[in-house]
């Protein structure tokens, strides 16, 4: 084969060879590379926790990528990619938060009058008011000094009933406001009047309120008295101190000036210092006996600080001691410390009392007791020895009177076998209640309706008064007259 025949097949040979690496190459797919990522999600989650927390997670995911490359030199190739993806996550909570509050910072408090009741009060003889479940006694020598210096022998003196509004809980509690009362003096409530005894001392007005076991009041002060009633503004002052006799009967004897108190329920129960106790069963000697006899069905006992003072309640009965109340024995002992009892009793062969051509009819006695004695030796006086009264309230209607009964024995049971009649008391009337503030001696009263009801009853026993459901105080102009009451009750 010559030159020219060797070449022209070397020729079809890579002609051959050439094509078909061409379409080798022409139909040969490219290369891919296939990277596989997990991609995390953000993720928003509200929750209601106290407060609001913003907290970024950071994501990190590394993905290993397979890379696959044949060259024609029939070289494998492999390559790991690492890919780093960073992703936020974002967790946000949002407080909901419900607070029973009393006190919105922005709005001015008021106490608005709802009811009033007032009666005009002679110093020398006291007088008691009454308005819902409020009961006020103004003991005989209370005095009113003015913002001017004047003081006032004769004054219209109200209680009157609020609706707070706005006006929150006591400072550092959550205490929920119930009502408010005052008093007013001439239609004025103002810290500048000032109930005074004769010398000008502060002397205490005394309240009582049958209110729940949990209820307690603050003073309200600061405020200004609009010429509609309403009291714009103020703030608590301070807590006031409430004796609980029992029964529901709270009594306050602090109080020496016409202003506002507001009535806030503490949740707490008041605890009642009374003890009670069981009389003993009389004998079969006394109940056959044909002599008058006291027999004691009810005793509420407390003790008594003299500087401090106390009440209890028995049945429909309330005694009231003040503070500053001593006890005179007998041997002329003063004591300080004392049990004081009030002892509520059955009447046995009490006859009706026949009183200028009326009769009176008993229905049942009390007395007081010190230490257990029922005795006219005993005295209750001040720190000087000078007698003092203890006030007793008789949930009774006003025409009903006693008289102090004397010359009985005291029997071990408790019972007093004997005695009689000795003077009628005076009692201040009030429209479902009496009131004593004269008795001074540990001795039975008994108390007797008269034959034929409220007919019978003087006018010389009744106090002027109005009540009103609104905020304007009445004025009632009444001329009254009482006896002088016994030395000692």
């Amino acid at each position: 084969m010559d030159v020219r025949s060797v070449g022209l097949v070397v020729a079809v040979v890579l002609a051959v060879v050439g094509f078909g690496l061409a379409g080798y190459f022409a139909v040969k797919p490219p290369m891919r590379v296939t990277v596989t990522t997990t991609m995390p999600t953000t993720v928003t989650t509200t929750t209601t926790i106290p407060t609001t927390t913003t907290v970024t997670t950071t994501a990190t995911t590394t993905a290993t990528i397979p890379t696959t490359v044949t060259t024609t030199e029939t070289t494998t190739t492999t390559a790991t990619t690492t890919a780093t993806v960073t992703a936020a996550v974002t967790t946000t909570t949002t407080m909901v938060s419900t607070t029973t509050a009393y006190q919105p910072a922005t709005m001015t408090p008021e106490l608005i009058p709802v009811a009033s009741s007032s009666v005009i009060v002679d110093a020398a003889k006291g007088a008691t008011l009454r308005l819902g479940n409020i009961i006020v006694i103004i003991r005989p020598g209370t005095y009113v000094m003015a913002p001017s210096g004047q003081m006032l022998s004769t004054y219209n003196f109200s209680i009157i009933d609020y609706e707070p509004v706005w006006v929150g809980s006591p400072p550092m509690t959550n205490e929920e406001p119930v009502f408010a009362f005052a008093y007013a003096v001439n239609g004025h409530v103002s810290p500048g009047y000032t109930f005074v005894n004769q010398e000008g001392k502060p002397y205490a007005v005394v309240t009582v309120v049958r209110v729940p076991g949990t209820w307690t009041t603050w003073t309200w002060l600061g405020f200004m008295q609009e010429p509609n009633g309403t009291l714009v503004g103020g703030k608590y002052a301070f807590i006031d101190s409430w004796d609980y006799a029992g029964s529901g009967l709270f009594v306050n004897y602090q109080f020496v000036k016409p202003v506002p108190w507001i009535f806030v329920n503490t949740g707490m129960p008041a605890m009642s210092p009374v003890t009670y106790t069981e009389p003993t069963t009389p004998s079969s000697s006394e109940v056959t006996t044909m002599e008058p006899e006291l027999i004691p069905v009810g005793i509420g006992t407390i003790t008594v600080n003299a500087t401090k003072g106390g009440a209890v309640a028995v049945g429909n009965l309330l005694a009231i001691i003040l503070p500053g109340t001593y006890v005179k024995t007998p041997s002329g002992q003063i004591l300080s410390t004392y049990n004081f009892s009030l002892v509520y009793q059955a009447v046995m062969n009490i006859p009706p009392l026949n009183e200028s051509g009326i009769y009176y009819w008993p229905v049942f006695s009390y007395a007081f007791a010190v230490n257990n004695q029922i005795s006219v030796g005993y005295t209750f006086v001040n720190a000087s020895g000078s007698p003092v009264p203890v006030l007793t309230v008789a949930f009774l209607p006003p025409w009903f009177t006693s008289w102090t009964w004397l010359g009985y024995s005291q029997l071990p049971d408790g019972a007093l076998l004997g005695g009689k009649y000795t003077f009628p008391n005076s009692w201040i009337p009030g429209d479902d209640y009496i009131v004593n503030v004269v008795f001074i001696k540990p001795v039975p009263w008994v108390f007797l309706a008269v034959e034929h009801g409220y007919v019978n009853m003087t006018d010389s026993m009744m106090q002027p008064s109005t009540t009103t459901t609104t905020s304007t105080t009445t004025s009632t102009t009444t001329t009254t007259t009482t006896s002088a009451p016994p030395v000692w009750g």
